[in-house]
């Protein structure tokens, strides 16, 4: 599925959060957002779910107006992970995955989708939750359970026409830094399982604030600073030292060791320090 902006600006009150976006997001790539605090990016990712609508221009998905599609029929073509959901829910990690699958059955779940809960845990790395309430796990393993949540929503199951027919038409997931509780083997699982998906078609959105992993799962990045695009492109076309000041307001130092296909950030510490000192 293609998600593209045109000219889209979003306010709050007289605050513009985003000016004057246009861009395309192109199924078979993961697409990261980068920025500031600030830059827009939560925003942004509200935009392209459909939770908020711009001020003004337009959100297109697959050339449809996103505002115009009815709420459980886009709730079958994407999928989102937040940063934060509501505190206190009383649900198992099982019962979490499943609503995942709400917009796929009526009253109640299926064999089958009984065995995608099941297998995007085990994709995940959550199946020994199974029975857990959900509320006493770590940060990094509700972060885990809530991507096995959009993994079973975007899943088509096997017995339904509609895979056979759609077999080629991947959806939409769109993720709020999802690694930001997770420790590293976690973070690595949780990126390659986006980028497994964009291999497999689907178009992947997904907020981060760690460059390196940027550098290493992007295959295009949208740079931000206070709601306008910096730059966007390339790993190697955007993560730059001069837009990275630009973004950032900080030196980076950019390596390209010859074992790795990706560059190396670091910040540039005495620069960095003076900029600190500045501030």
């Amino acid at each position: 599925m293609i998600i593209s902006a045109r000219n889209i600006s979003y306010w709050i009150g007289q605050k513009p959060i985003l000016h004057k976006l246009s861009f395309s997001i192109m199924p078979g790539e993961v697409t990261v957002v980068l920025g500031q605090n600030g830059a827009g990016k939560s925003t942004f990712l509200k935009l392209m779910s459909g939770e908020a609508k711009p001020t003004m221009g337009q959100v297109l998905l697959n050339n449809m107006d996103l505002h115009q599609i009815p709420v459980r029929q886009l709730a079958t073509m994407r999928a989102v992970l937040s940063q934060h959901y509501a505190s206190g829910l009383q649900f198992n990690c099982e019962e979490i995955v499943m609503m995942g699958r709400y917009p796929h059955f009526g009253a109640k779940p299926g064999l089958e989708d009984l065995r995608i809960v099941k297998e995007s845990m085990e994709e995940m790395q959550v199946q020994h939750l199974t029975g857990r309430n959900y509320q006493a796990l770590s940060g990094g393993e509700q972060q885990r359970v809530q991507f096995s949540r959009v993994l079973a929503q975007l899943k088509t199951a096997r017995n339904s026409k509609a895979h056979w027919r759609n077999s080629n038409q991947r959806g939409l997931l769109l993720l709020d830094e999802p690694t930001s509780s997770m420790d590293v083997l976690h973070q690595q699982l949780c990126l390659s399982k986006a980028k497994e998906l964009a291999n497999q078609g689907f178009t992947v959105v997904v907020i981060l604030h760690d460059l390196n992993l940027a550098a290493q799962f992007a295959d295009t990045i949208l740079l931000l600073k206070q709601g306008t695009m910096v730059r966007a492109g390339s790993v190697r076309e955007v993560l730059t030292k001069e837009n990275l000041r630009e973004a950032y307001n900080m030196e980076v130092d950019v390596l390209d060791p010859e074992d790795y296909d990706f560059p190396i950030l670091v910040p540039a510490r005495h620069k960095t320090k003076e900029v600190l000192l500045r501030s």
